[in-house]
């Protein structure tokens, strides 16, 4: 990243990691989409994997060290929600611009895959087809899930409106999946219990948008099978940021342990 002062205020340079590419194409579609809660690039290279980007405004972590309280993510997550909605017909566009693919059917083949990079016993296939069999009938369409959905990835914009950034951790999957992160970085943030009713109320708050496409318990039980996929995506996810260049370090360590909950979550 470099900042670019101009006349008319400080924009944005940023090169994307090179495995982490997508992140310029998948801005600039969302962005499209959704310019109310995706931060619109000024412009794009995307064979160079370049954006210039406005100032999005002061990021939500620095926000809520002042304020104390997860009440922003009650805005945030409905809106966010929206922009999973809005984007899920357009999943094959996202695809071309290289959005990596983790939709349900691969499900098996990426555990196995993760499992072999990583030398250790993927969970039993049977377990992984029931939960896919299960997550799919529930009538949710996949689509752009963030994956790394926390407060140092939300600006607060001047008008006090909330932007969200930094999508190269993004994949195709089941949207709900999002949840993993952004429900654990609000406890982190505010040493919150599990089932703490807060995270509850945010979790509804997310779940509202998706009403149309399924009941209450529907939704519940899609939430918590998703948290296995979630836990999948974060060990793809630090896989594709570097662990084949650092086998013994923090991307290896972080996607074993991610995997290793994915184990336990579907076994």
């Amino acid at each position: 990243m470099l900042r670019v002062p101009t006349n008319g205020g400080d924009l944005w340079f940023k090169a994307a990691v090179p495995s982490l590419g997508h992140d310029v194409g998948v801005t600039a579609v969302l962005a499209r989409l959704r310019p109310d809660i995706a931060l619109a690039p000024i412009a794009v290279d995307l064979d160079r994997g370049w954006m210039l980007l406005p100032d999005g405004g002061e990021r939500l972590r620095e926000v809520l060290a002042r304020e104390r309280h997860p009440r922003r993510w009650l805005e945030i997550m409905p809106r966010y929600a929206e922009l999973q909605i809005a984007a899920a017909p357009h999943v094959e566009e996202l695809l071309e611009a290289g959005l990596p693919d983790y939709r349900l059917d691969r499900l098996q083949d990426l555990s196995e895959e993760v499992a072999g990079k990583l030398a250790v016993e993927p969970p039993p296939a049977a377990r992984v087809e029931e939960l896919r069999a299960e997550l799919a009938t529930l009538g949710i369409p996949e689509s752009v899930q963030h994956d790394d959905l926390h407060d140092g990835n939300v600006f607060v914009r001047r008008d006090g409106s909330h932007a969200v950034f930094d999508w190269g951790d993004s994949c195709a999957s089941h949207p709900f999946a999002s949840l993993v992160v952004g429900l654990r970085g609000i406890a982190h943030r505010f040493e919150l219990a599990e089932r703490d009713p807060g995270l509850d109320r945010v979790r509804d708050a997310y779940l509202e948008p998706w009403s149309d496409f399924a009941s209450r318990a529907e939704l519940l039980r899609a939430v918590e099978l998703a948290g296995a996929v979630g836990r999948l995506s974060r060990a793809l996810a630090w896989i594709l940021a570097g662990m084949g260049e650092d086998e013994s370090g923090e991307a290896s360590e972080s996607a074993r342990s991610w995997f290793e909950e994915f184990r336990e979550a579907v076994g």
